[in-house]
C-alpha cells in the first residue's frame, strides 16, 4: 500500500516532472513550487533506486541565491525527506538526476504529497503513453507537450512524436564549423530558460483551474 506523504504547514502548489531522453538514458529534472503560507515542513519524494548515485537537491527562495542540499533517506524504498522553511514569497526545490532509458524506455514516478496538480512535460519530438495520463496540448512556445497525472503511482511509455510528413522540398542551411559547437554550448541556457517558461505557464493554468 502507498503511504501518501504530507507536506506539513506547507503545500505544493505545482509540482512539473521534465523528461529529457537521450541515447540510452532520460534525464529528469522534478519542480516542487511550494505554497506561500509560510511555515516550516517536511517534503517527501520518490526517486528511482538507478538514480539515486547522482541525485542533486536545490532549494531557491524568493531572497537568494540556489542552495543545495541533501535530503535523508527514509525507510521507504526509494524515498527520501527534506526539510524545508518557506518564508513569505515563492520556494522553489528541483530534483535532477538521469537514469538508464532501457528498451521499454519506460519511467515510474509517484506523488508523495497533497496539494497542487503533478505535470509531465516531454520535449518538441517526443510524447508519452499510459494508464491515467491526459494530454493537455503543447505549450505556448510549441517547444513541449504536457500531460495531467491521475492518482499516487503512474508509469509512462516515452516514444519519437509521429513526424508530419511534408510534400514540400527542404532547404539546407549549411552554416560555418564554428555553429558546429554552438548548440552544446547554448543548450544547458536554453532548456532552462524554457523550464521556466513552461513551469510559469502551468502554474497560471493550475491557477486559473482552482478558481
Amino acid at each position: 500500500m502507498l503511504t501518501v506523504a504530507v507536506l506539513l504547514a506547507v503545500g505544493v502548489e505545482l509540482h512539473v516532472v521534465h523528461l529529457q531522453p537521450s541515447e540510452g538514458h532520460l534525464a529528469v529534472r522534478e519542480i516542487f513550487l511550494l505554497q506561500k503560507d509560510g511555515g516550516s515542513g517536511e517534503l517527501r519524494f520518490f526517486v528511482p533506486e538507478a538514480a539515486e548515485g547522482n541525485l542533486r537537491v536545490t532549494v531557491q527562495k524568493s531572497q537568494g541565491s540556489p542552495e543545495e542540499r541533501t535530503p535523508r533517506r527514509t525507510r521507504q524504498k526509494g524515498v527520501y525527506a527534506l526539510d524545508v522553511s518557506v518564508p513569505p514569497g515563492e520556494t522553489r526545490i528541483d530534483l535532477t538526476y538521469v537514469v538508464p532509458l532501457a528498451g521499454s524506455r519506460t519511467f515510474s514516478g509517484k506523488v508523495l504529497f497533497q496539494g497542487g496538480p503533478t505535470r509531465l512535460v516531454a520535449p518538441t519530438g517526443f510524447a508519452l503513453e499510459g494508464e491515467g495520463l491526459e494530454s493537455l496540448g503543447e505549450d505556448p512556445s510549441e517547444r513541449a507537450s504536457i500531460y495531467g497525472v491521475q492518482g499516487a503511482e503512474y508509469q509512462v511509455r516515452i516514444r519519437e512524436a509521429d513526424a508530419a510528413e511534408s510534400s514540400e522540398p527542404q532547404i539546407q542551411q549549411i552554416l560555418p564549423r564554428v555553429y558546429d559547437h554552438l548548440l552544446w554550448i547554448l543548450a544547458p541556457t536554453l532548456l532552462a530558460l524554457l523550464l521556466l517558461f513552461i513551469l510559469y505557464w502551468l502554474k497560471g493554468k493550475a491557477a486559473d483551474e482552482s478558481r
